[in-house]
């Protein structure tokens, strides 16, 4: 990719329903042409995530999310369940999809932004190693991941590090043992997990976390971030999708 400009956008909302509507509606404005290439960092409150194509009560402990508050919820790409709270720091990747050679560029951003991700971890201090497929390990533990897709006119990647993760927590909602395969359906690869400050054995300041991540992406994408809020037409996209889906169990539970 040549140099160029990103927007960083460090905005995220109190509600999973919102920050989720959002990567939707940014996807669509930078692919209409309406926000510029952008890193966003965000964090959820205690929600489990599943992908586009995966079964919420195959994946989930539903009871357990219900009783510990955790929100159930689906996203527009592809990929496993995941589980989000104030320790997992979140990193969404946007771009306009150009029109020649358009699987190439998609196949560079989403190697770059697993690159993201890896530089980040070192910088911090851990030595971490790509597993395949957008998988980020530590001494065997996946300590990040993230999937991608291709859809109205951007290419988009969202991964999450995760930094003070409750793990406890995490394994109750994420079910250990899945049923046997469905048709239809994505099935989540479960692997041990940990986390930053447990493989450090000490605290990591959020701010610190994020500025390697900033560091690692303007190393990676060869790219200079400057921060600009969201716009208007963001906002107000993203609560339209909060309403007709991302806020409705039609959608989050729809499988």
């Amino acid at each position: 990719m040549n140099m160029q400009t990103w927007r960083l956008l460090d905005f995220e909302y109190s509600d999973a329903p919102s920050n989720l509507a959002f990567e939707e509606a940014l996807a669509r404005q930078v692919g209409e042409g309406k926000s510029p290439p952008t890193l966003r960092l965000w964090r959820n409150r205690k929600a489990a995530v599943i992908g586009e194509n995966q079964c919420a009560r195959l994946e989930l402990q539903l009871d357990a999310c219900k009783e510990l508050g955790v929100e159930v919820m689906r996203r527009f790409t592809g990929g496993g369940a995941v589980y989000h709270d104030l320790g997992n720091l979140n990193y969404s990747i946007c771009a306009p999809k150009p029109s020649l050679s358009s699987l190439q560029f998609q196949q560079a951003l989403f190697r770059q932004a697993l690159d993201c991700a890896v530089t980040c971890l070192s910088k911090l201090g851990l030595d971490p190693a790509k597993v395949p497929v957008n998988t980020v390990m530590v001494r065997d533990r996946k300590i990040s991941g993230g999937g991608g897709a291709v859809r109205w006119g951007s290419v988009f990647y969202h991964g999450s590090i995760l930094v003070n993760t409750d793990l406890d927590v995490l394994w109750k909602v994420l079910r250990r043992e899945q049923p046997r395969p469905i048709a239809g359906f994505v099935q989540s690869t479960r692997v041990p997990v940990t986390s930053a400050e447990r493989e450090l054995g000490r605290e990591i300041p959020l701010d610190r976390v994020k500025e390697a991540l900033k560091n690692a992406f303007t190393e990676t994408f060869s790219a200079c971030l400057i921060p600009r809020p969201a716009t208007e037409q963001e906002i107000h996209a993203a609560a339209a999708l909060v309403k007709e889906k991302y806020g409705n169990e039609k959608w989050n539970l729809k499988m």
